[in-house]
């Protein structure tokens, strides 16, 4: 395994046997990246050391006896999985949605992301909520490159992007959210982006601070307090970031808010005592909250990474991330590059990761978070 090029002080880039990927090593562990498969993989210093083995020609069972006399921590199934990502075999993913051309011409209704897409639901008492996600979306001339639309069925409502049907089986009640999924996926598709995360994104002046964490983690009921004390919204999800310039655009849609956090947010947002009632797939009621946006914002530099972890009992902490840890938690609250990622960008993403600083947020209130975000500005 020869060594190539340095990515900086803390971290270097080593070819593989396997063509097109290469190892990556970064703190104590180290990251697999495929320019051909457009894939990556984290590992941790045992996992390296096996990948290295794998690479340079040792076998399988070599290395499982090296586990029975206790000279390495990887397990028989870790075992099983480095040797397959030596060899190009990444673990499976769920597949992207691929959005076919558009065979004919349109006049699109609206933009999103400057993508012009004819957007079409039922009107009457289902208007409302098809529309809500979409209510500050620029109106556009241009002809439609996407046509979004529900259609009804027997069992349900289906959603439908250029033809192909992306969503069905959808309650009225889960229609929106169908709708939300479906333009989401679009922006997956076909928005100008390097990497794409679950996150949302808001802005203090020049500093664009990324709030990434899993469903479920009240990232987004800490976006809305932070705007309403003053922040600016950038996105709720996704996130899209621009490598070259290490930047944010922002995204004229809403945030999105489970029940929980409507009374917590009454006094910050009264409107959302209005908003129309989504249901999500897995019965979950979402209200969107649609904040005053600056749809000629330019693009904000990101600068921090927080992964916000409330708790009842927490003790306000922030906890300084190293980079191998930082890019295991964006992985896990859901990040996707680009499709054609070159391999010189995913460098670029690998130093944007080592020289952004990143931070878990521990607290127990949001006004508790406030003071935090206080001191890291």
């Amino acid at each position: 395994m020869q060594e190539i090029a340095d990515i900086d002080a803390g971290s270097r880039r080593l070819a593989t046997a396997c063509p097109g990927q290469w190892l990556y090593l970064l703190d104590d562990g180290g990251v697999v990246y495929s320019e051909r498969q457009n894939r990556f993989a984290g590992l941790a210093a045992a996992g390296v050391s096996a990948y290295r083995a794998f690479d340079a020609g040792a076998g399988i069972e070599e290395l499982r006896s090296f586990n029975l006399r206790g000279s390495s921590p990887t397990s028989d199934d870790g075992l099983e999985a480095i040797h397959a990502l030596s060899q190009g075999i990444f673990p499976a993913e769920e597949s992207r949605v691929e959005w076919p051309p558009l065979e004919y011409p349109a006049t699109a209704n609206i933009e999103i992301q400057g993508i012009p897409v004819l957007l079409e639901h039922p009107a009457g008492l289902l208007e409302d909520l098809c529309g809500d996600y979409f209510k500050n979306c620029p109106p556009s001339t241009q002809p439609a490159r996407y046509h979004l639309y529900a259609q009804h069925r027997v069992e349900g409502w289906a959603v439908y992007g250029n033809g192909r049907e992306l969503l069905s089986f959808l309650r009225d009640e889960q229609l929106g959210q169908g709708l939300l999924h479906a333009a989401r996926s679009l922006l997956y598709a076909d928005a100008n982006y390097d990497v794409a995360f679950h996150a949302a994104t808001v802005a203090d002046g020049d500093h664009g601070i990324m709030l990434c964490a899993p469903r479920e983690s009240g990232k987004s009921t800490l976006a809305a307090y932070l705007i309403a004390r003053g922040f600016e919204l950038l996105t709720d999800e996704p996130t899209l970031l621009n490598l070259d310039t290490c930047s944010i655009s922002s995204l004229c849609l809403p945030v999105s808010l489970k029940e929980g956090s409507w009374t917590v947010l009454h006094n910050k947002w009264p409107q959302l005592d209005s908003a129309p009632i989504h249901v999500r797939f897995d019965g979950t009621k979402i209200r969107l909250l649609h904040p005053p946006l600056r749809l000629s914002a330019p693009p904000r530099r990101l600068t921090h990474i927080i992964f916000p972890k409330y708790g009842s009992s927490s003790v306000a902490h922030a906890e300084p991330l190293p980079p191998l840890r930082t890019l295991s938690l964006l992985n896990e609250g859901g990040m996707l590059l680009a499709q054609h990622l070159a391999r010189d960008t995913f460098e670029a993403f690998l130093r944007f990761v080592c020289e952004t600083p990143a931070y878990i947020f521990r607290y127990d209130s949001l006004q508790e978070a406030d003071r935090m975000f206080d001191k890291l500005i």
